[in-house]
């Protein structure tokens, strides 16, 4: 189901831009063998609501967030067409519509939305946000998107990097809102984020940023990004009481235990088990 809101808190845009009447899958291919599958239109709110990015070594849902408990966010669908890709076949224009129902104040509910413009990498699946929905009325010229407005949208100068994201909340002090922020950066989910960003060569900001999302109570957010992380460094000390605290959170107990013990033995034997949290002996026994 959709997001029930109140009109009060929902932020309502008029969708705009270009409207899309096939209504069928839609597979977007990109000239190295990547590709966008659209399907699952909703006639409701105009758009597809599942969008997967797959190529050779990858597969992943684009625009899904899970939630504090489990599942997957609803509320966002997406349109494109095969006239919006580059003469070049390497990127996508995708427009993103956050839409939901909202109840004014006699009680009525109506649709709401709020609509973006953003393109996608078709060589990883990395998506980037142009602008407001404005921005998807235009063409590509050179391989390089030109609004209706004039602008001109560069990929590799587009993006919030993780050093960007950390210093964007690190002077927010309510933990539930820096984690809503980090959300809202990284609307087009994890994995494509990750593949716009390597973790590779931002392994401590990703630490950081995962730390944020536990704190703010976004353990499957927070484990999404230590999946990856444990991937390319299962030996970093910290990085396994973050995870093990993480499982414990999600009440996986039996899975944590074991990162539990790794970063005890970890801290003894680096010769500083006096910093070792109390919590850590509390759950091993």
């Amino acid at each position: 189901m959709f997001n029930k809101c109140y009109m009060v808190t929902c932020l309502v845009f008029l969708l705009a831009g270009t409207s899309y009447a096939d209504t069928q899958p839609l597979k977007i291919v990109g000239s190295q063998g990547g590709s966008l599958s659209f399907k699952n239109y909703e006639e409701k709110y105009g758009g597809w609501n599942d969008v997967q990015y797959q190529a050779a070594t990858d597969r992943f849902s684009i625009y899904s967030l899970p939630t504090k408990l489990a599942g997957s966010e609803d509320g966002v669908v997406a349109n494109s067409d095969i006239g919006l890709v580059s003469g070049d076949k390497k990127y996508v224009i995708i427009q993103r519509t956050n839409a939901g129902e909202v109840v004014d104040g006699e009680g009525n509910e109506i649709i709401s939305s709020q609509a973006y413009c953003d393109m996608v990498l078709l060589e990883t699946g990395c998506v980037k946000n142009v602008g407001s929905v404005q921005q998807c009325d235009g063409a590509w010229l050179n391989n390089k998107w030109k609004s209706a407005e004039g602008g001109v949208f560069e990929f590799s100068k587009g993006g919030i990097s993780p050093k960007q994201l950390i210093s964007d909340v690190v002077g927010v002090s309510e933990n539930e809102s820096r984690a809503s922020t980090l959300r809202d950066s990284i609307f087009m989910g994890v994995p494509s984020y990750m593949a716009c960003y390597q973790p590779e060569k931002n392994i401590s900001e990703y630490n950081d940023i995962a730390f944020y999302f536990a704190q703010g109570g976004e353990h499957l957010l927070a484990m999404q990004i230590y999946n990856r992380l444990l991937a390319v460094v299962a030996a970093r000390v910290p990085l396994k009481l973050n995870v093990a605290d993480s499982l414990w959170a999600l009440g996986k107990h039996d899975e944590a235990k074991p990162y539990y013990a790794e970063y005890r033995d970890a801290m003894r034997k680096k010769g500083i088990a006096s910093k070792i949290p109390k919590r850590v002996e509390e759950r091993l026994n």
